[in-house]
């Protein structure tokens, strides 16, 4: 119920934020569950792009430093609430944007069957998006959200619309079996209204954080890990999910 109340709100503040004037463009996924084809030019692939983008090769900076920006995956049982293969952008197409870098915000909902909290929270990990879109990665530092698109890739045209596509596309192949639907919302230029979407989802968003403060506390101290950066922006994340599930499968044997 408390989530049902949580994306009423989030679509109810894009329905208004369209009607005092912001454009809101509205895309749909190119891709069903089993097809593998679409007319971007650029190219994408499980754990197939983890090069570095950097600063000399940056067309364009979403979120970081000096700008507003947050990210958040919100896992549902109950699909009625998704518009499957949905993609809203609040905000400018990239080929609208001259600035270097903008706001930014990301929120991915995804509609899941009844699966293990171990597998709700892999469905959390960004360097799926990251380590899948050539041209296109997230930064890893503290508390920011921060994505940056080569100038190639802009070349290509990369846009929102096929970023929306990317992630779809990459969690369908990713966990086919745990998903069965998939919608996602960018919110750019405009910091006022990302603050106001932080606001909306600050609830989901301080129980995510709880947990995943202690999840984070009791795996560190069990690998005496002692990086002064959170998991979920460390760039030793995967290869530390693999350790994890050695001693996992150790444990169970």
């Amino acid at each position: 119920m408390e989530n049902k109340t949580n994306i009423e709100k989030i679509r109810d503040f894009l329905e208004q934020e369209q009607n005092s004037g912001k454009p809101l463009f509205i895309y749909r996924s190119q891709f069903n569950q089993n097809d593998s084809s679409y007319n971007f030019k650029i190219e994408m692939g499980l754990s197939q792009y983890k090069g570095i983008i950097l600063e000399e090769e940056t067309g364009l900076e979403l979120g970081g430093i000096n700008r507003k920006s947050f990210s958040i995956i919100i896992p549902l049982k109950n699909t009625n609430l998704l518009d499957h293969g949905k993609i809203s952008l609040l905000g400018r197409e990239i080929v609208e944007i001259s600035e270097p870098n903008i706001d930014f915000g990301l929120i991915v909902l995804i509609g899941i069957n009844d699966i293990a909290e171990k597998s709700k929270e892999e469905l959390k990990h960004l360097n799926i998006i990251s380590n899948g879109i050539d041209g296109f990665s997230i930064r890893t530092i503290p508390r920011r959200f921060w994505c940056r698109i080569s100038k190639s890739a802009l070349q290509k045209g990369f846009s929102f619309e096929f970023l929306g596509n990317a992630i779809i596309h990459l969690y369908k192949r990713k966990f086919k079996e745990l998903i069965n639907s998939i919608e996602v919302i960018f919110i750019n230029s405009y910091p006022s209204s990302i603050e106001q979407v932080v606001t909306l989802t600050s609830g989901i968003l301080f129980k995510e954080k709880e947990k995943w403060k202690k999840k984070i506390e009791e795996w560190r101290k069990r690998i005496d890990c002692d990086y002064d950066w959170g998991c979920e922006i460390c760039p030793y994340q995967e290869e530390c999910y693999n350790v994890k599930q050695v001693l996992v499968s150790r444990e169970e044997i």
